[in-house]
């Protein structure tokens, strides 16, 4: 067996990320009487769980538990705080009964490092705003197995389908291929509507509910044609943030009426763009068009229209076409254009953030635990956060962003920390890191012949 010596932590580094989670966890509420039976801690349960979603595999817990009766010492104690390695249906049990928003002050503290740090100021557009996209998510479904917590859908052929589903705010920007995770907001079937006011309201809950979160810093929310609806506007203006949201003709045939009129007028202002994309020639052509009421008559709430229509020149093959509304000015070119591109940043939250924890080995749409209660929403929060912690570790990291680098790939990265703590004992994830690092004999390695 093999010890490697840890190198001092940095700030941001590891131990500091797992410490905001640890402050989290004290708050808690056992809901199990106290009782000499009662082995296994919350504080063990939440972050061997935590543990498992981090290394990316469902198995580290039980490598541990057979490195601890091999060699008396293991990776869940020394790299995530472990006290004793429970179950997988113990920890289940556990977790049921925590509410996942005891989670949320995790996100909001390294929200606000990173903000006073200076790490967000690579993400910041027209005039220093924030980009938060929303967008909604389903992370679990089955026709068989449900709960209290589960929306249903009955579909015309008899058959129902249970299912859970959630908003994922996220920070993005055009200039970044990375996200920042945020709280999430879970919609409930208790908010009494169909799917799409499902998404709506909880959308308004996290507005509320975070708004205060970012008062020092200003916001622009993106959505999708869902969000473009006068409560929604009204929602996010009242909470001192602006927007950027898809606005189709289908929903919105009064508006766009009142645009092809001030079409005809000579009212709709052009933008013409040529550009080159790899082999390719491409032709952008943007319209726009201020004071264009939402409800389509001039009492409405009065906000700005932009379009973007993308062609390749060759073929005239049109290769991307969208419109938004916002309050922003659009008042020259660049300022059309720099909203253009805030706007289609959007995609981020579907390319950045629901495909990689989908595909990329974070298993989303994975059944970990249903539980009756709160699991299903517990184990997704720790999910979210264990991805939050790698993207912060890929900002403020010198050497995990070598090792990622040296590996290519996040899966071949993720099979690597795995088998080497399948075997090995690392005193703490700088020395894991290290040891990944050096290519020779590592200095202060140490074989434990006992």
């Amino acid at each position: 067996m093999f010890q490697v010596v840890a190198m001092p932590s940095s700030s941001l580094g590891f131990d500091s990320l797992l410490g905001s989670l640890a402050e989290c966890i004290g708050p808690m509420r056992d809901a199990r009487q106290p009782s000499n039976a009662t082995r296994y801690s919350l504080e063990d349960a939440v972050l061997g769980a935590f543990g498992a979603f981090f290394m990316q595999s469902p198995s580290f817990l039980e490598y541990q538990r057979h490195l601890q009766t091999r060699h008396g010492q293991d990776n869940a104690q020394s790299l995530f705080g472990l006290t004793t390695i429970p179950s997988i249906e113990q920890i289940r049990n556990i977790l049921d009964t925590l509410p996942a928003r005891g989670l949320e002050g995790v996100f909001i503290s390294n929200y606000q490092h990173l903000e006073e740090e200076g790490y967000l100021r690579g993400f910041e557009v027209l005039d220093q705003h924030l980009l938060v996209a929303l967008d909604g998510t389903e992370y679990y479904s089955s026709h068989q197995v449900s709960c209290p917590c589960c929306s249903i859908r009955r579909h015309r052929n008899g058959q129902v389908t249970y299912s859970h589903k959630a908003i994922l705010p996220v920070i993005v920007s055009p200039s970044q291929s990375s996200v920042i995770s945020l709280p999430p907001e879970f919609i409930h079937p208790q908010d009494g509507h169909d799917k799409q006011d499902c998404e709506q309201a909880a959308a308004k809950r996290w507005i509320t509910a975070h708004g205060q979160m970012f008062a020092h810093r200003d916001v622009m929310l993106l959505g999708d044609d869902l969000y473009s609806r006068l409560p929604m506007c009204e929602t996010v203006l009242a909470h001192g943030m602006t927007f950027i949201f898809v606005c189709l003709p289908e929903s919105h045939p009064v508006l766009y009426d009142w645009i092809e009129f001030n079409a005809a007028k000579g009212q709709v202002k052009t933008i013409e763009k040529t550009r080159t994309q790899g082999k390719e020639t491409v032709h952008y052509q943007y319209r726009y068009l201020a004071d264009v009421p939402l409800g389509g008559t001039p009492s409405d709430r009065v906000l700005n229209w932009c379009e973007v229509t993308v062609t390749r020149q060759r073929d005239g093959k049109q290769l991307y076409h969208n419109s938004w509304i916002t309050p922003l000015d659009l008042n020259t070119p660049q300022r059309v254009i720099a909203v253009v591109e805030a706007g289609r940043s959007r995609w981020k939250t579907e390319n950045e953030n629901h495909n990689i924890l989908k595909t990329k080995g974070y298993h989303l749409e994975h059944n970990f635990g249903h539980g009756q209660q709160h699991l299903a929403s517990f184990l997704l929060t720790l999910n979210l956060l264990a991805f939050l912690f790698h993207t912060i570790l890929g900002y403020v990291d010198e050497r995990y962003q070598q090792i990622r680098h040296i590996r290519g790939t996040r899966k071949g990265f993720f099979r690597d920390i795995v088998a080497l703590t399948k075997y090995l004992w690392f005193q703490s994830w700088t020395a894991l890191i290290e040891f990944m690092l050096d290519d020779t004999q590592p200095a202060g390695l140490i074989r434990n012949t006992s």
